[in-house]
């Protein structure tokens, strides 16, 4: 009797602990399911807050993909070091090292050869930095004399070397969201520049004004007759993870027809994948160059390639260690 008393015990304890074990297991499963689902969630919140440098999901290997692509070339911040874009219509630029960037607008360079240097000397929510670069019109001068564009040059001219220069000076701010326990990312950038182009003759020169919209007012530095001051203001806006729209407004002044001119661009950037991207929008002049019109317009249409790392998160992107 004793014997069995002992075994029928034996069988509830057993069924008790295999009972336990299997609600501990049931609990423990379920409890990682709502971990995973709160994770997820909190990911998806995060993604939402942060469109310019988004989280990545749990598990996965952490996005190399740039996170300093609103910072258009106009703007006072510089790209990374060893990142950058090749552009077609656009500058493409290359981060020398950090707060110093090379650019160059490449299909361009046959016709005028420039390069531009630009260096940032402050980055906090103010951005300042300065711009300085040397183009040649020379080449373009010829190969418009050679196909008879006379509005560009005169059949007859005296075409020396020309170098021009020219120098900027940028202010940007950046409007950012909060994101909690990360830096603040910007979604629109606040741009102002003031400048000055002027172009030195080698040998003697008999070349006049360009007499088209966009050229008129860049005569002076591209001709080495004068000097051309400018000022501008931009915007540039993220809309989403695929879309940026950017803008500006430039004034020129100067020892050209009118003295006067303003340009007004706006463009769109949609991203195709997260290293390659579209623009497109256009560029209007305005000025009285008595020429047969007031004004024009170009379209235009640029592809954009950008390479090389972000920051890693634990700087961000404003050179300030979270903690």
């Amino acid at each position: 009797m004793k014997t069995v008393f002992k075994l029928v015990l034996l069988f509830v304890v057993c069924v008790i602990t295999t009972n336990g074990v299997s609600q501990n297991k049931s609990n423990k499963r379920t409890s990682k399911r709502e971990i995973r689902k709160r994770q997820q969630k909190a990911y998806e919140q995060s993604r939402d807050m942060n469109a310019f440098n988004p989280m990545q999901p749990m598990g996965a290997k952490q996005n190399d993909a740039r996170d300093d692509i609103l910072w258009h070339s106009e703007s006072a911040n510089t790209v990374y070091s060893k990142a950058g874009n090749i552009s077609v219509t656009s500058p493409s630029r290359y981060g020398l090292k950090e707060g110093l960037e090379l650019s160059s607008t490449l299909p361009l360079n046959y016709l005028v050869p420039n390069l531009t240097l630009k260096k940032r000397w402050m980055n906090n929510k103010w951005y300042i930095a300065s711009k300085h670069g040397l183009y040649s019109a020379t080449p373009g001068l010829n190969w418009a004399q050679k196909r008879k564009y006379t509005s560009v040059v005169d059949s007859s001219a005296n075409i020396p070397l020309v170098l021009s220069m020219k120098n900027e000076f940028i202010v940007s701010r950046y409007i950012s969201t909060d994101n909690r326990c990360s830096n603040d990312q910007p979604f629109v950038i606040l741009t102002a520049g003031i400048g000055f182009d002027f172009g030195v003759p080698i040998g003697s020169s008999d070349l006049t004004e360009i007499r088209q919209h966009f050229g008129v007012n860049r005569s002076p530095a591209l001709t080495g007759s004068g000097i051309v001051g400018n000022a501008k203001i931009r915007a540039d806006w993220q809309i989403n993870n695929m879309l940026i729209l950017g803008g500006d407004l430039k004034y020129f002044r100067g020892d050209f027809t009118g003295n006067h001119a303003f340009e007004q661009s706006t463009q769109l950037q949609t991203f195709v994948i997260p290293m390659w991207s579209i623009s497109f929008g256009y560029i209007v002049s305005l000025a009285d160059y008595n020429l047969d019109s007031k004004w024009a317009i170009i379209p235009f249409l640029d592809l954009n390639w950008y390479f090389g790392k972000k920051k890693g998160r634990e700087r961000g992107l404003w050179d300030r260690k979270m903690f």
